[in-house]
């Protein structure tokens, strides 16, 4: 059984992706506050980030979802490679029946990434 006694209280700082109860069989989450580093400049890549779950009764909570976000401030990761560590972070916080990851990293020397994951229960990764 899953803990919810720590939701509503305040948090300040990432500690783990907290699943909620929902009967809502389709959640999305959008978001335009993720950044990284790139690992051959150092610049950040700004993304506009699109998780999609097919919810089998547990969501993620909002505010720790963009504390995990946050984390990737710092870190020095290929936009392809991101895609598929937070599918897999939130795939395994909840345990959707499908969860799909999105990245578009804003155009930086006239390019545009678009990287998706996915993952269904049954699955290995």
């Amino acid at each position: 059984m899953t803990d919810y006694s720590a939701l509503g209280k305040p948090v300040t700082k990432f500690e783990k992706l907290d699943p909620i109860p929902t009967a809502c069989k389709y959640v999305e989450y959008h978001s335009d506050q993720l950044i990284s580093a790139c690992p051959v400049t150092g610049q950040p890549d700004f993304y506009e980030a699109l998780i999609q779950l097919e919810a089998d009764g547990v969501a993620i909570e909002t505010k720790t979802l963009k504390l995990y976000l946050e984390t990737y401030q710092q870190r020095a990761i290929f936009c392809e490679d991101l895609t598929v560590k937070i599918c897999e972070d939130i795939f395994n916080a909840c345990r959707p029946r499908k969860c799909t990851v999105t990245l578009v990293q804003r155009r930086r020397g006239g390019i545009q990434i678009t990287a998706r994951h996915d993952i269904s229960q049954g699955e290995s990764f």
